[in-house]
């Protein structure tokens, strides 16, 4: 989920089977006012992690101007390896702008 632009990027997103049509753009406004109450006390948002029971939650700066957010479902996967996933990402996505690529355009 790109929490900037609100643009689901899940293969798994299913509108039907998630309820609240509009729980992406509630969860996008709500980490948009805690970066600018960050910004507000001179404190930068670089991560974020919430984990309980039933998932784990990552807000992390992907590229220079954007933030992504994961939540995993199965307690059994390691924030570890949720970051070692964004980082291999990040490289990729991060090569692709540097060669001038068009990503994300079809969603």
């Amino acid at each position: 989920f790109d929490i900037f632009s609100k643009r689901c990027v899940s293969p798994m997103y299913n509108a039907e089977y998630m309820g609240d049509t509009h729980r992406f753009e509630k969860i996008s406004n709500i980490i948009k006012q805690f970066k600018l109450s960050c910004g507000k006390v001179k404190t930068g948002l670089r991560s974020f992690q919430v984990r309980n029971s039933l998932f784990s939650a990552t807000i992390e700066q992907f590229l220079q101007h954007s933030f992504v957010m994961v939540v995993v479902s199965d307690p059994h996967i390691q924030v570890a390896a949720t970051q070692a996933n964004l980082w291999a990402a990040r490289r990729h996505f991060s090569e692709l702008t540097k060669s001038g690529a068009q990503f994300g355009a079809h969603l």
